[in-house]
Order: structure tokens, then C-alpha cells, then sequence
């Protein structure tokens, strides 16, 4: 009867108060609930120079995962009616975890499909305050002559998708120069188009084989070569900072400094990184309830509808189970929608639903 007086006693005892969110949680929540658009673009233009230091030492989600790491990864080809669209541009990716989700990854075995089948409450382990997942878009450019790169100047939206080879400006990226940064590298129209330097790029030289083959695989250039660059067009940043994550996301651009996606850009962030724009959301829907729109030109414009989509929005309904996130939704999905009924949702973690092995 031990059992039974330990229950009454329990039922009679009040209930426990839900532990209170951190401070900075309750303040970012707060910026979400009221619409603050300058306290959230404020937050990710904070948390784009944090990262700065510490990101390209961190493992790719191949390592994490146990498989081969692929370095750069192509873009999927897209069902769009009846035709499949394959961007044209030779842009590559990464997914890229940081230290506490990699962890978190390991220890509750989430690279592991029978982990996730097994799954009875259909949820995984929610990932821990501070981790980190990122998506890095990589531009791949010659040591020895000139690459153009599409620019992105938000032209009018197609419903059937807007890749780059439909975009109508270019800038020229001439890596002269890039050894010998005080002899002044090329920033200067010329016959009407923007020739830009290399280190108005975060960019990384190609050092070994492995790179090398990688990039050549998936930029389709054999020409590539030990010495070649890869330039950063841009990222999506997830940072389990409340519980939806917050999403941020930068993409470069040769006019860094007009524009909405400029505003609130801080005097201290130095470098290469203030030639990117930055858009940010906490959640899918406008305070009005009508649905958000936030998206990176160089992953999602090329989808129909993408540039309506939300970063938020489509991770929401990652689950094991399923290996499509398109075609694009807008608004949000309840976690009781019909959608998850035979999936195991992952904390709105794409690579768990993808990439388990």
C-alpha cells in the first residue's frame, strides 16, 4: 500500500510551478511576441560576429553522422511540373554542427535510423540551449583569372522558381592581388559591371586532394586546382536559443550597405563579414498571423514560391520518415498535424531526417 499513499500524497501536494525561461530566452521571446524587428535583427547581426572566431573549425555533419566527409555537397535537382530544375551555378554546401549539437548528436545516438525508429513518443531529444547548426554556400573562383557570380538584387519573383541563370546582375570576382593585400586589389566598375576583390569575401584557399576533388566534383571544373579559392555566398544560421530556434541567415552582396537586410549592422563587426546582408526570424507567422517570409537567394529563391518561404516553416516539419521538404509551406504546422502521424519528429533538424545511417 506504500504506493498507493505515496500517490495520494503526490496528488495532494500543489503543483510545481514550470521552471522560468532563462533571461535571455524570455528576451528574445519577448522581441518575438512584439514584433521587434530592430531587437531581433540586432540579436543575429550579434550572433553572426560571435561565430566569426570558431565555425570553420567545427565538423561537418558527415563526421558527425559517421560517414564520409564529403566536404562540399551539391545542390538537389527540383521537380518543378513536369521538368527537373538543376541550378546551373556552381554553388556547393555544407552542414555544418558546432561542439553541443555535435555532442548532442553522439550521445543520444540520433545518427543512428533504428535510434529514431524505435522512438516511441515520436520525438527526438530536444536539442540543449546553445547548440548550433549551420548551412555554409560556397562559390568556387580560379587563382589565375576572374569567375562571375550571380547577385541576387531581388528581382521580381517567378512562381516557378528564380535560380540564378534567370538573375540580371553580375559582379566579377578578380582574386589579383589576394596574395598581396596592401598592393590593391581591383574594386571598380568596369564596362558597367562590379569587379570585386577576394577578400571582400569570407573565403578559404583549396589546400588538399581531397578538397580539390570535392569541389571539381560538385562545381562540374575539372580545371579546378590546389591554390584555387572557394568564396562564401552565403549561410542559414540555427540556434537553439528558445524553443523554435532562432533563424538567421546572410548572403553577400556587392551593395552591403542599402537595403532593409543592412539595417542595424553594428560599427564592430570588421572584415569580410560586413559584405553580407542578414535576415532573421523567430517564428513563421507575422504578429497579424499572415505567414513570414525569410530566405537565403542562393538556397531557396531557385524553388517555386521560394522566395515566400520561411527557414522556419520548413524545419518545422522535418521528421524522420520523409525525404522532401519541398514543395514550399507557408505558415506554421502544429505538432499534432496529420503530417507527422508516421514520422518521428526531430526538433526541426532536416540532417537527422536525412543523413541518419
Amino acid at each position: 500500500m506504500r504506493w498507493v499513499t505515496a500517490l495520494v500524497l503526490a496528488a495532494c501536494q500543489p503543483a510545481r510551478a514550470p521552471a522560468p525561461s532563462p533571461p535571455e530566452q524570455a528576451t528574445l521571446l519577448a522581441a518575438r511576441d512584439l514584433g521587434d524587428t530592430a531587437a531581433m535583427r540586432a540579436h543575429g547581426w550579434k550572433l553572426w560576429r560571435r561565430i566569426q572566431d570558431s565555425w570553420e573549425t567545427w565538423p561537418r555533419s558527415d563526421v558527425v553522422f559517421g560517414g564520409i566527409d564529403r566536404i562540399f555537397r551539391e545542390l538537389q535537382a527540383i521537380k518543378v511540373g513536369d521538368l527537373m530544375e538543376v541550378e546551373t551555378a556552381p554553388l556547393m554546401f555544407a552542414v555544418i554542427f558546432d561542439p553541443v549539437a555535435a555532442k548532442h548528436v553522439t550521445d543520444h545516438r540520433l545518427a543512428r535510423r533504428d535510434t529514431l525508429r524505435g522512438d516511441a513518443d515520436r520525438v527526438v531529444a530536444e536539442f540543449p540551449r546553445g547548440a548550433i547548426t549551420l548551412k555554409s554556400i560556397w562559390f568556387p573562383v580560379h587563382r589565375d583569372r576572374a569567375t562571375e557570380l550571380p547577385i541576387w538584387d531581388g528581382e521580381a519573383a517567378r512562381r516557378e522558381g528564380n535560380p540564378t541563370r534567370t538573375w540580371s546582375r553580375h559582379v566579377v570576382v578578380d582574386p589579383s592581388g589576394a596574395d598581396e593585400p596592401t598592393s590593391g586589389a581591383i574594386d571598380e566598375l568596369i564596362d558597367g559591371v562590379h569587379h570585386v576583390p577576394l577578400d571582400a569575401f569570407i573565403y578559404r584557399t583549396l589546400t588538399s586532394r581531397d578538397e580539390v576533388l570535392a569541389a571539381q566534383r560538385v562545381a562540374r571544373d575539372p580545371t579546378l586546382a590546389i591554390g584555387d579559392y572557394v568564396i562564401l555566398v552565403g549561410m542559414h544560421i540555427s540556434t537553439k536559443e528558445i524553443p523554435d530556434w532562432v533563424w538567421t541567415t546572410v548572403w553577400w552582396h556587392d551593395r552591403p550597405d542599402e537595403g532593409q537586410y543592412a539595417a542595424g549592422r553594428p560599427a564592430s563587426l570588421e572584415g569580410a563579414a560586413r559584405s553580407y546582408l542578414l535576415d532573421i526570424t523567430f517564428s513563421a507567422n507575422q504578429r497579424d498571423g499572415t505567414p513570414h517570409a525569410m530566405m537565403n537567394p542562393y538556397l531557396e529563391a531557385r524553388f517555386p514560391d521560394g522566395v515566400h518561404s520561411n527557414c522556419l516553416s520548413c524545419h518545422r516539419r522535418a521528421g524522420f520518415g520523409t525525404l522532401e521538404y519541398l514543395p514550399v509551406t507557408r505558415g506554421d504546422t502544429a505538432p499534432d498535424d496529420p503530417y507527422f502521424a508516421d514520422k518521428v519528429q526531430t526538433d526541426m533538424v532536416w540532417s537527422l531526417a536525412l543523413e541518419a545511417r
